[in-house]
């Protein structure tokens, strides 16, 4: 006798039994893997920890976010005119790429054509594994070089706003990060205390966060408000206030960013990583990203 088509009662249920099975253990291995992409995010800022910990050894400072003035950053009209290179880029010997630091060279521009083999280089230890945008930057100012620019995931945290991180160029502020362009800071200057002073944090920005470039390499605390001059400081922190770089005024630099749910792995002073929620007080992560505001934080709130 021929069966008629169409499932059986007991193979309908199986198929539901099926089903529920996998919309319960589906979010669970999902979870799984999102717990080990976040443990290997902080294994990698560990490692930086280490590499500027061992840079600051050799030459008694930490380095600077990078080797020239900002002001315009990646989308210089001439590429040449500034060297721009990253503390990324200077770190390499200690995250154990000396190889491609010698490929480097340093006495003209990070985008000059000399350059470029080395910009195309993935460097897994600034990579963060939760990441899902592209390997490299499709942003105009970049592939109108011809060549391809790889994507970073972490930034130092230059200032407590962009009014300070600028302030060198204007002579209105100093920088009050640690690690911001043309810095030279030492630990001895970070009166805060390294445990309580932010060096490193993350960022999932796909098109501006270029590792060899210095011009996009550091961040600061407070959003951007160009309501708010000389500081230009928005009320809120910056950390996963905006997703990406705003392109209509290369002033407004943006902030911590993560793929991680509610807020962002950071670096502090002492070589420990932990893990910012953002709705952290703006007065506490603002007292984190300066090295001598004379804050007082207790670790436990943050």
């Amino acid at each position: 006798m021929r069966r008629s088509p169409g499932f059986t009662l007991i193979e309908l249920v199986v198929v539901a039994i099926i089903g529920l099975l996998v919309a319960i253990v589906l979010p669970a291995v999902q979870q799984a893997h999102e717990a080990a992409r976040r443990v290997q995010c902080g294994n990698n800022l560990k490692q930086i920890g280490l590499a500027l910990h061992n840079y600051h050894a050799l030459f008694r400072l930490f380095l600077p976010s990078s080797t020239s003035d900002v002001e315009q950053g990646g989308w210089l009209i001439d590429p040449h005119a500034k060297h721009l290179h990253s503390w990324a880029s200077l770190l390499l010997p200690q995250i154990y790429r000396a190889n491609l630091y010698h490929r480097i060279d340093y006495s003209v521009s990070s985008l000059d054509p000399m350059n470029l083999a080395a910009a195309s280089q993935i460097i897994p230890t600034y990579r963060c594994p939760s990441y899902s945008g592209p390997d490299f930057s499709t942003d105009d100012n970049y592939t109108r070089f011809s060549a391809k620019y790889a994507i970073q995931n972490y930034v130092a945290m230059g200032a407590s706003d962009v009014g300070h991180i600028y302030g060198q160029n204007t002579g209105l502020f100093v920088p009050d990060g640690t690690i911001y362009p043309l810095s030279s800071t030492s630990s001895s200057a970070i009166d805060d205390g390294l445990s309580n002073t932010i060096l490193i944090v993350e960022t999932r920005e796909e098109r501006m966060m270029v590792w060899i470039d210095g011009g996009t390499a550091a961040v600061v605390a407070q959003r951007y408000d160009e309501t708010n001059p000389p500081t230009y400081a928005g009320p809120e922190i910056s950390l996963n206030y905006k997703s990406y770089f705003d392109y209509s005024n290369p002033m407004s630099e943006y902030g911590p960013l993560s793929m991680h749910p509610g807020g962002a792995f950071h670096l502090l002073g002492d070589g420990s990583v932990c893990f910012i929620s953002d709705s952290i007080s703006a007065s506490i992560y603002v007292g984190l990203a300066t090295r001598a505001g004379g804050e007082t934080i207790d670790s436990d709130s943050f």
